[in-house]
């Protein structure tokens, strides 16, 4: 077994055992764990999981793009989940399961230490969000859109994450598309996964896109 099918199914076991939302789990091919599969059509470029949600709103799906944390590089080659958000929104990727298109509302990236609450191996130092300098984090933080506390590289990289999304919003002048973020524990919390992501809120009488941090 290779290190991302081994981070793969540390993953699967903690979506399904700790996801109370979760109601199950795709991998992109046959697997050891004879879980079911989803299929792409058009461009075949994939991520590694699809996962279905229910939080009382109707079914959502989440893909997962999975790295091993063995190497930093691993991670941070995990940014090509931008190609798979670009070609889903312009149509190049169709998603399904059991041969039916599904709706993709969030892509993430996800490694084998997000149940620590971070993406990296070498990932020790903690910031406070409640405590920061920055008045949008502490503000947001207060109002649990964010976590009270993260890890300095996994912070570092999903606000890189955002500030390419934001470059490939610009290009393809999109407004209603799917979510983009991480899925990790909360830090120092407990080991429950959630979503880190920006999410486009309409919902609300002001339309924009928001960070919010919400448990599967």
């Amino acid at each position: 077994m290779n290190p991302e099918e081994e981070s793969e199914i540390v993953l699967w076991d903690w979506l399904k055992t700790k996801g109370i939302n979760v109601k199950e789990v795709y991998f992109n091919r046959i697997n050891k764990l004879n879980a079911p599969t989803f299929q792409t059509s058009g461009l075949n470029k994939k991520p590694d999981f699809i996962v279905k949600i229910d939080r009382g709103y109707g079914t959502e799906f989440i893909a997962i793009e999975i790295k091993n944390t063995k190497n930093s590089r691993n991670v941070h080659d995990s940014g090509k989940i931008l190609l798979y958000y670009e070609n889903f929104i312009l149509k190049k990727t169709k998603y399904l399961i059991d041969g039916k298109e599904i709706e993709v509302k969030h892509f993430v990236v996800a490694t084998e230490k997000s149940k620590e609450g971070k993406l990296f191996n070498e990932d020790d130092t903690i910031i406070s969000n409640q405590d920061s300098s920055d008045e949008w984090r502490k503000t947001n933080s207060k109002l649990k859109l964010i976590p009270e506390f993260e890890y300095q590289r996994t912070s570092d990289f999903l606000r890189r994450l955002w500030a390419e999304w934001r470059t490939l919003r610009k290009k393809l002048d999109f407004k209603e598309s799917p979510s983009i973020g991480i899925l990790i524990a909360n830090p120092t919390k407990d080991n429950n996964p959630h979503l880190f992501s920006i999410i486009y809120t309409d919902w609300l009488d002001n339309k924009s896109w928001k960070q919010r941090f919400w448990r599967l």
